[in-house]
């Protein structure tokens, strides 16, 4: 549960959701719980009956239009999920409000640091780079040769940005990230193997918002690519000169090869993977756990590994289950019939099919 930190009423509640009141206007609200611990006057949002059903009278409940029954009080709303994500944003950590530069950060002589940005304790910023209009860079960053961070950006504790890396407006780069570290690439040559260098870089468009321990490599010719609005969780693993389009959706621990192509709105789901020089195609969503080993077409679901269309490979996963009767079955017929038993010897059906 989480408490308010003024008072609210309920038909103040009702006025910042845009939605229809039930109940006590002037009945005040504690806070915001889950349907798991809600509480008397605590706002709790369902978008499932069932959830609905469990819920006593006192709870404020938001919930969709006409669900809620006589003797409850609350909010009716047509999308409650994103009634919930306005809500939250009610509790969200604010922001650094300072400006400057913290006497312990290092500033080289030869970067640009905007009079409305912040760069926090022990902060590093290199020659070249250029740290725009309300930036904002928390404590232990560093911040490469020629690095661009654009307006309003947002960078959090021990991130590390290399050179030759932009970012544009607006987005957030979670605790730990590394971005634009150098490509893993290798010549196996017959006297060991020779380091490739990696010599271009990576571009982030506006609104990409990068999680926690995500590395993300530059180039090895020309830039790594980031399209606008993507949204990339933790853990991830982006190689060099893959190219990843508008409004993606990259969840956790998922690893993009280098060269890959990912087109504009694109999910892939937990644990995916994409090959190298392998294209995926517009709106296509990749289910957790699948290897995408060859292009796909837009539009589809994937899943699996190779990845093939989710139908297919749900068809084969209910096969796989049968596979103990299967093989039972075909061990008897193969005795009954006299063929080679699965150990490669020969049956004689003739003494168990005589007259």
């Amino acid at each position: 549960m989480k408490n308010f930190d003024r008072a609210w009423s309920l038909s103040q509640v009702a006025t910042y959701l845009q939605g229809r009141l039930a109940g006590d206007p002037e009945e005040i609200v504690l806070g915001i719980a889950s349907p798991e611990e809600a509480a008397p006057n605590y706002l709790c949002v369902v978008w499932e009956k069932k959830w609905l059903q469990k819920l006593g009278e006192k709870v404020f409940v938001i919930a969709p239009v006409n669900w809620l029954s006589p003797g409850q009080s609350g909010v009716e709303i047509e999308d409650p999920k994103k009634a919930l994500i306005k809500l939250l944003s009610l509790f969200e950590r604010p922001r650094s409000s300072q400006r400057g530069v913290h006497p312990s950060a290092v500033v080289h002589e030869r970067a640009s640091v905007d009079p409305s940005a912040y760069v926090g304790p022990l902060c590093v910023v290199d020659e070249g780079a250029v740290i725009s209009a309300n930036a904002i860079l928390e404590a232990h960053v560093y911040v490469g040769k020629n690095v661009f961070i654009g307006e309003g950006t947002v960078i959090e504790p021990n991130a590390s940005i290399y050179h030759n890396v932009t970012l544009k407006k607006r987005c957030l780069i979670h605790a730990g990230a590394s971005l634009g570290c150098e490509g893993f690439g290798f010549y196996n040559d017959k006297e060991g193997l020779i380091k490739i260098p990696q010599v271009g870089g990576l571009f982030v468009e506006d609104d990409v918002e990068i999680g926690a321990l995500t590395s993300i490599d530059r180039g090895t010719i020309g830039d790594t690519h980031i399209g606008s609005g993507t949204k990339i969780g933790d853990c991830v693993h982006i190689g060099h000169n893959a190219k990843i389009g508008s409004n993606c959706i990259i969840v956790a621990m998922t690893g993009i090869a280098g060269s890959a192509v990912i087109e504009d709105n694109v999910i892939m789901a937990a644990q995916s993977g994409v090959k190298d020089h392998v294209k995926v195609g517009r709106g296509t969503i990749v289910a957790a756990k699948s290897g995408v080993t060859k292009d796909i077409p837009p539009g589809m679901m994937v899943s699996g590994f190779p990845a093939r269309d989710h139908r297919e490979e749900l068809k084969i996963q209910a096969l796989m289950q049968k596979l103990p009767e299967i093989y039972e079955r075909l061990v008897h017929l193969e005795r009954k019939y006299g063929a080679k038993d699965c150990d490669g010897k020969k049956n004689d059906s003739s003494k168990n099919n005589r007259s």
